[in-house]
């Protein structure tokens, strides 16, 4: 993988090169839009989710299942958004529950195909192909750790929305860029409308406004919520929209760089231990 990064970048590069000459198919395919699946069968920005938390640290009572983003002085709460998707990309990462953090997470790339070096040294975090899992036991660690790790689609754009803080006060943001990570049961609606509702019908996401609300749904006993999307209308692409794709991409480059990096440094410690394990047994 040691060319793997110098490929990203080249990946990223040619997301303005389309921009700018106006090759739609290229664009979409360079963005993230459209990476080819349909045919063959952290970074500072201000976070959009889905809220789950019943109240504030001070006991201020919140609606669950509302879209939440800091907006620039403090968290808003929003019944439905609107939403301009710029760039996709996707990455897979490992949560760790006890410890409250991710263990794992991998380069971000506008395809799935290809390799993700991640920060434990390996790839995709663990995540074995359906083949790989099928090859060994259900109760085997391999398996197990495989189905804990997280697909990340990541959404890079601009956001408008009028909602309230927590306390109930009117708080509004308009063409704020902002960052969005659907996962498990977010991941297909995302996915499904960009494809089915933009991707086939030739519709730059660039040029998409949507309209993002949310979906009640229950499984058992477990209630949760999932992204429920509209198209309002289609606008132009700006040079301040370049711009921010240009940023995106800086935003997308230093994640990889760190993730590398600390590839590198995991990779090294692994080899370490296989050289130490094979001096003991040679010893032996």
């Amino acid at each position: 993988m040691g060319t793997e990064l110098v490929n990203m970048n080249d990946e990223l590069n040619n997301i303005m090169t389309a921009l700018d000459e106006g090759d739609v198919e290229t664009l979409m395919k360079a963005s993230g839009q459209d990476d080819g699946a349909s045919k063959s069968g952290g970074n500072g920005l201000p976070r959009l989710t889905i809220n789950y938390t019943e109240e504030t640290e001070e006991g201020i009572s919140l609606k669950k299942g509302v879209w939440k983003i800091w907006n620039g002085s403090a968290v808003m709460y929003a019944d439905k958004v609107q939403v301009r998707p710029l760039m996709r990309t996707y990455e897979w990462s490992l949560w760790n529950q006890e410890e409250q953090k991710f263990s794992c997470k991998s380069v971000q790339r506008p395809s799935l195909g290809g390799d993700f070096p991640d920060t434990s040294g390996g790839n995709k975090c663990g995540r074995l192909s359906r083949q790989e899992e099928e090859e060994l036991a259900g109760d085997d660690p391999r398996v197990l750790l495989s189905r804990s790790v997280n697909c990340n689609q990541v959404i890079y754009g601009t956001i408008t929305a009028t909602g309230t803080l927590a306390d109930g006060t009117e708080a509004s943001v308009t063409d704020m860029p902002f960052v969005g990570y659907f996962k498990r049961s977010g991941f297909r609606p995302v996915r499904d409308f960009i494809e089915q509702q933009l991707t086939k019908k030739k519709i730059l996401m660039q040029k998409a406004i949507i309209e993002m609300t949310t979906e009640k749904n229950k499984n058992g006993g477990v209630i949760y919520w999932t992204p429920k999307l509209a198209l309002v209308k289609e606008v132009s692409i700006s040079d301040d929209d370049k711009a921010l794709v240009n940023q995106f991409m800086d935003t997308v480059r230093g994640h990889n760089e760190s993730v590398m990096e600390s590839y590198r440094m995991a990779s090294k410690m692994n080899m370490d231990g296989d050289d130490v394990d094979l001096a003991d047994r040679l010893a032996g």
